[in-house]
C-alpha cells in the first residue's frame, strides 16, 4: 500500500503503541513515513493522530519501535536528546495561546536557538536574515514588530510556522497547521508545506480538513481508534477508505481547478 516503493524513509514504526497512563491510544502501528514527502495523518477525532505526531516528535512515551533516519544513521527516537532532536525536527503544536507579549521577531527568532550553541549570545547577521526570510515566506513580514498576543489565531499560526522555518530543520511536524486559517490561507500554507517537501524535507501534518490537503500531500496514513487502517499515495485515497474511517459514505466531485474532492453523505 506504500506509494513510495524504493524511496527512503524518515520514520519507521513497528508495533508502535502509546497512550496516557492506563489508557492506550496507539495500538500496534506498522508504517514507514517517506523522506522528502508531505504526509498527512487523517482520521476522526480521537483516532490517535496527535498522539502519533507527539511520538514522532519525541514528546510522547511509546512502546515498540520508532526509528528516525538521520545523518547518524537509524536511531530510536526515545534515545535522541532534546537538544539534538531540535536540530533534526521542528514542531508546530495545535492551539498556540501565548500569554507573554513577545514580538513576532522574538518568537520567530526562538527557532534559531538550537543552532546557537549552549552559550547563546547575540543574534548574528545570518540569524537576522533567516528570521526575515522566514517571516516573508509565510507572509508575516509586516508583523515583525507586533506583539504575538495582538495577532489573530491565523496570524499566530503562520508565525509558528515561520519559527520552524527559521530553525531550518530537515523534518517538520505540524498538528493541524491550518485549523485557524480561512480556505485561502490554508491553501497557501499547504502550498508552502509541499514546497518544503519538494526541497527534500520531510513534512508530517495532522489534517482535519482532508479536502484542503488533497492537492498538496504526497502520502497519507489513516488512523481509526488508534489503529492504522490504510496508507499510501494521497492520489489513491478513495471513498472506501473514507467510509471506513468516518462511518459514512463519501461522494467524489471536482473543484473548479479540476481537483478530486470528497463530500460526506448523511445516511
Amino acid at each position: 500500500m506504500n506509494g513510495h516503493e524504493g524511496a527512503e524513509w524518515a520514520f519507521r514504526l513497528r508495533a508502535l503503541t502509546s497512550g496516557y497512563g492506563d489508557r492506550t491510544i496507539l495500538r500496534g502501528i506498522d508504517a514507514d513515513i517517506p523522506a522528502g514527502c508531505l504526509t498527512s495523518l487523517i482520521g476522526p477525532n480521537g483516532s490517535g493522530k496527535s498522539t502519533l505526531l507527539r511520538a514522532l516528535a519525541g514528546l510522547q512515551p511509546y512502546g515498540g519501535m520508532l526509528k528516525l533516519a538521520g545523518p547518524g544513521g537509524e536511531r530510536e527516537v526515545c534515545g535522541i536528546s532534546r537538544r539534538e532532536f531540535a536540530l533534526l525536527a521542528g514542531v508546530v503544536p495545535q492551539g498556540f495561546h501565548p500569554s507573554y507579549p513577545f514580538s513576532v521577531w522574538e518568537v520567530i527568532g526562538m527557532g534559531r536557538l538550537p543552532c546557537r550553541g549552549l552559550l547563546g549570545g547575540q543574534f548574528t547577521r545570518e540569524d537576522d536574515e533567516r528570521i526575515v526570510a522566514a517571516a516573508r515566506r509565510v507572509g508575516v513580514e509586516e508583523l515583525l514588530s507586533r506583539p504575538i498576543t495582538a495577532l489573530s489565531g491565523g496570524e499566530a499560526q503562520r508565525v509558528l510556522i515561520a519559527c520552524v522555518l527559521a530553525q531550518d530543520p530537515p523534518i517538520f511536524l505540524l498538528d493541524e497547521p491550518t485549523s485557524a486559517l480561512d480556505p485561502n490561507q490554508a491553501a497557501r500554507v499547504f502550498g508552502l508545506l509541499r514546497e518544503l517537501a519538494e526541497e527534500g524535507r520531510t513534512v508530517v501534518a495532522v489534517v482535519h480538513d482532508i479536502n484542503a490537503s488533497l492537492a498538496f500531500s504526497g502520502h497519507y496514513l489513516a488512523l481509526r481508534e488508534g489503529r492504522l487502517i490504510a496508507r499510501g499515495p494521497m492520489r489513491e485515497l478513495n471513498g472506501n477508505v473514507l467510509q471506513s474511517l468516518y462511518g459514512t459514505p463519501f461522494l467524489p466531485y471536482r473543484s473548479e481547478r479540476g481537483d478530486v474532492m470528497w463530500r460526506a453523505l448523511a445516511e
